[in-house]
């Protein structure tokens, strides 16, 4: 007799629920998902020791047909699809026909089922995948589905569960997203009998976010609403004071599923990148609506994972949407959009992945920059700023129109925070966050543009001594040193001369070896092997050591040229590491 056997049905579908459920969440999440394919508008989950003893599912939906009834507990049985073709263009939730025979293979099910031109529904009970029972009975129109005993019939599954309080969590953790999947659709739950939460399925989706995350998450989230080359992405992202030390809130759904992809995750890094802090991650609930047909997912049986036809296109999409977004945020109460901004945007991506091209900048003279920039002040109506630097403020920075604003000047706490009020709002600038964002914005349009006379020559030049690795960085990166407004030259095996240092607005009068030597410290200690990130952060650290400081005084023309330096940003919500320039404050935050 030979080795090679045919499995039975059972362990055919005992092994597909090895896939498809491990644990009762995977039930829950198989079950709505059927629901919500079936058209519910309303969807009760009860759950009993974690999903273990019980998981019951009831939705209005549209019910299963009385002649399809038999047929919906065998494998590969589905509604959805005909033909693999039709996977380039279904938008259900399932449609390989495994859940329910998964699912009844290793429990005792019960489902009761009623479409809305029959007069009576139907009862039909199953174990371990067989029916062992089918009634008529009174029912509404929709269906209810009971799982008892998961696992009863394979109990090295079933000591492999958590705890109940833990896969309870799995399972409210995931219907709270199908809740923010389907802001249109009212979710219940209850467990142990006690009731958990509930959505009213008003289509709102920051109705939903309030109920879950509360008033601080809430109050702190911009809207998206972007679109582009037939993929539309909507939902919401935080601003950096809800920046997170993981991932747990960032949640992106495709064509209303829950997904996980790395492109759209490191994406979003990009984007968030300098908004959220070192260390921090951007808080994101975001929706991808797109053609069936420019992605596959059907990679895996819990069709969480997803492949795109064009990732590349993908990441430059939520880069975009994110990026866009962000900077839609309302500034010292002023909310007016620039023309600019998309192509800010774009820079700003091409410059974080190294896309960019040389500018024709790059061969013009110190004064033929400064005219450049000055008819463009010119054309645009704009005023001058005191103190910025005109020979670094071109157009990379530049807005169409630089907003307005009329604040009262309050005075400045602590030496550190300036304290403006604008109406009913109270606002607290951080002098050294706005002024690094500020220089980090001019020493970036240098650098973008390639602009190599862009130094300060020093009266006498600076001689350091420098230890291998420091010379070793150097040498690898004097590229990038000079184009950021260092004129250096070595001057022995490990000594370098500094003749000239970035021609930026200085506050103080500079250390120019301290600051040198504070710079390269700051990089070596924060390596990173990407070449774009040795830049950025290079070009972050040289803003941050030439700002001014917590605890320098400054006038009051030193405060409002700062503010009107940043009126002109297209980004001025942050310092290159993610601190906030400006907290508000209302009024009624004050009220005791």
């Amino acid at each position: 007799m030979g080795n090679i056997v045919l499995l039975d049905d059972l362990t055919i579908n005992q092994i597909a629920a090895g896939e498809v459920i491990e644990r009762p969440a995977n039930v829950v999440k198989e079950l709505v998902e059927n629901s919500v394919d079936a058209g519910a508008t309303k969807i009760q989950v009860e759950i009993k020791d974690g999903g273990k003893s019980l998981v019951k599912i009831i939705d209005n939906g549209k019910g299963i047909e009385m002649e399809d009834i038999p047929n919906s507990l065998e494998r590969h049985a589905t509604s959805k699809i005909r033909k693999i073709e039709d996977l380039e263009d279904t938008y259900t939730m399932g449609f390989r026909g495994e859940a329910l025979a998964s699912i009844s293979s290793v429990s005792r099910l019960t489902m009761i089922t009623k479409t809305e031109k029959e007069t009576t529904g139907i009862k039909i009970k199953a174990e371990a995948g067989n029916i062992v029972e089918s009634e008529e009975v009174a029912s509404s129109t929709g269906t209810t589905i009971i799982v008892e005993q998961l696992f009863f019939n394979v109990p090295v599954r079933y000591k492999f569960l958590k705890q109940d309080a833990t896969e309870f969590r799995y399972i409210k953790e995931w219907l709270q997203k199908a809740a923010m999947a389907h802001p249109e659709i009212s979710f219940k739950l209850v467990n142990d009998g006690k009731f958990v939460f509930q959505t009213n399925g008003n289509g709102k989706i920051r109705d939903i976010i309030y109920q879950f995350y509360g008033k601080e998450i809430s109050d702190n989230l911009i809207d998206v609403n972007y679109e582009e080359n037939n993929v539309k992405v909507t939902g919401v992202i935080g601003n950096t004071r809800i920046a997170k030390d993981s991932r747990k809130n960032q949640i992106i759904f495709l064509n209303k599923r829950n997904i996980q992809n790395q492109v759209l995750t490191n994406s979003a890094d990009q984007a968030f990148k300098g908004s959220t802090g070192i260390g921090k991650y951007g808080f994101f609930i975001l929706s991808l609506d797109m053609p069936a047909n420019l992605y596959d997912v059907n990679v895996h049986p819990t069709k969480q994972e997803v492949r795109f036809k064009d990732e590349d296109l993908m990441y430059k999409i939520l880069y975009r949407a994110i990026k866009s977004s962000a900077l839609s945020e309302a500034f010292l109460g002023n909310n007016e959009q620039s023309e600019n901004k998309k192509k800010y945007v774009t820079d700003e991506y091409n410059f974080l992945t190294n896309h960019f091209e040389k500018s024709l900048i790059h061969s013009k003279t110190i004064e033929e920059s400064k005219e450049n920039y000055l008819n463009n002040i010119k054309n645009s109506g704009e005023t001058k700023i005191e103190n910025v630097n005109t020979q670094t403020s071109i157009d990379f920075i530049k807005r169409e129109q630089k907003r307005k604003i009329d604040y009262k000047y309050i005075g400045i706490l602590l030496r550190t925070y300036i304290i403006i009020q604008i109406d009913n709002d109270m606002y607290l600038i951080d002098q050294h966050a706005a002024h690094e964002r500020l220089l980090y914005e001019q020493i970036k349009a240098n650098y973008k543009n390639n602009i190599t006379t862009n130094s300060q020559m020093l009266l006498l030049p600076e001689v350091l001594n420098l230890t291998h690795k420091e010379v070793e960085f150097i040498k690898q990166n004097e590229e990038l040193i000079r184009k950021t407004g260092y004129d250096i030259e070595f001057f022995g095996e490990n000594t370098i001369k500094i003749n000239g240092i970035p021609d930026i607005e200085y506050r103080i009068k500079t250390n120019t070896k301290d600051m040198f030597l504070d710079v390269l410290d700051e990089i070596l200690d924060n390596t990173r092997t990407a070449s774009k990130n040795i830049e950025e952060r290079f070009i972050a650290t040289v803003a941050c050591k030439a700002a001014v400081k917590a605890h320098m005084d400054l006038t009051r023309q030193e405060v409002d040229s700062l503010i009107q330096g940043l009126l002109t940003l297209q980004n001025p919500y942050t310092c290159p590491h993610g601190r906030p320039t400006t907290v508000k404050i209302n009024k009624n935050d004050l009220k005791f």
